[in-house]
């Protein structure tokens, strides 16, 4: 594993000009999503940390942001209209989904600006580089607050780099999960020094190491969507089949491709060799990973970019003990190295990836030293507690320069 000249270690802030920290911090959220987990961890322990925060979602029934244009304050209104007027005009000439969008959330956008002023919040902080982006944009424009945003995979991959250009130029800040991510920012014609790499944390001490595995069980966990793969995976493991080595292969998630998938199975011959258990706690995750002899995440890139960051359950896998493979087609090689600490396949390769389920579905000394090597990256990029601290100081600087 190379080192990252971008990790936000590097970052240390001038005592003589650093904020009283914590300080007031805002959210902008689209949904309480239960599949977001690594938001909500990151929400927890800033507030466990003394952090206050306040979090406001565009949907839902939780703290949901409400108002009217009229919500916004008189004293802030012309800079609340100029500034929806400057983020909305270059978006109409497509007149899209998304610009329809963001005219729709204008009144919930000054029913937050009433809200910034009537709290002592010194930034908006937005995660995804969509609407909820251009909600806290506005804000900002409109209170003088400083706003920065957390970016992550699909919201910059598959957008095109003059929309993302436009919706993070005022940003004061953007915190990126992956290298990859970083990087697309920063060709976007984003400043360099504005865009920080901080990985997703992981309470490493709820994920112990376990060498212990059963053999024979394939587990992934993942949206039912093209871009995850598991039709490889079940194409693989039909193979496996073929070569008579026994499996059970547990599929959790949902999406719009779980029926194609269900009948895929059961063209392939396979139907009583996989199980779907559908959407699953991040406990129940937990415990499925510790059941398994490999995880699996063969995830592909679209057409339009779109692909893997770094998954959430690749991490926690190699936590816990549990072999990994995936692919390179997303940003899963900035941790993972072929045959260090997990297998890489390429994208789309049932055969390629048979061969690699059938050196992890027994138990095996080279897979003892491999899981061993993904534990100390586990520790070295994701441990929630070191995180954290980067996090809180990519904060203090996104508000003071803003």
């Amino acid at each position: 594993m190379r080192h990252d000249p971008s990790h936000p270690a590097r970052y240390r802030p001038d005592p003589e000009t650093a904020l009283n920290m914590p300080f007031p911090v805002t959210y902008v959220l689209d949904r309480n999503a239960p599949s977001e987990t690594f938001i909500r961890r990151e929400t927890e322990l800033l507030r466990q940390r003394g952090w206050p925060l306040n979090t406001r979602y565009l949907n839902g029934d939780f703290n949901t942001l409400k108002g009217s244009l009229t919500a916004c304050p008189p004293g802030r209104r012309w800079r609340f209209v100029k500034a929806a007027a400057q983020r909305t005009m270059p978006e109409l000439t497509s007149f899209d989904r998304e610009s329809c969008g963001m005219i729709h959330r204008l009144p919930q956008c000054a029913g937050l600006v009433s809200k910034l002023v009537e709290s002592d919040t010194r930034l908006i902080h937005a995660h995804f580089a969509g609407i909820t982006a251009d909600v806290a944009a506005i804000a900002s424009a409109a209170t003088g607050i400083p706003w920065s945003c957390s970016v992550h995979a699909r919201d910059v991959f598959a957008v095109p780099p003059a929309k993302t250009f436009r919706r993070l130029r005022t940003a004061a800040g953007i915190t990126a999960c992956s290298q990859l991510a970083a990087d697309t920012v920063v060709a976007a014609d984003i400043p360099k020094h504005k865009v920080t790499v901080i990985r997703h944390g992981l309470p490493l001490h709820e994920y112990v190491y376990d060498m212990l595995r059963p053999e024979g069980v394939i587990f992934t966990a993942c949206r039912l969507e093209l871009k995850k793969g598991v039709d490889t995976l079940l194409t693989a493991c039909s193979l496996l089949a073929q070569r008579e080595i026994s499996f059970r292969c547990v599929i959790a998630g949902s999406g719009s491709r779980q029926d194609f998938l269900k009948s895929l199975a059961k063209r392939l011959g396979i139907e009583n060799s996989v199980l779907f258990i559908g959407w699953l706690s991040p406990e129940e995750i937990r415990s499925r990973i510790l059941n398994a002899s490999v995880l699996a995440l063969p995830s592909r890139r679209m057409p339009d970019g779109d692909r893997d960051g770094i998954a959430n359950v690749l991490v926690e896998a190699m936590a816990l003990g549990t072999p990994v493979i995936t692919t390179a087609a997303g940003a899963a090689g900035e941790i993972i190295t072929d045959n260090v600490n997990g297998l890489m396949v390429p994208p789309d390769s049932p055969t390629a990836l048979a061969d690699a389920l059938a050196q992890t579905l027994s138990v095996s000394p080279r897979m003892s030293v491999m899981t061993k090597a993904a534990r100390r990256a586990a520790e070295e990029f994701f441990d929630a507690d070191t995180n954290i601290q980067y996090l809180e100081k990519f904060f203090e600087r996104a508000a003071r320069q803003g």
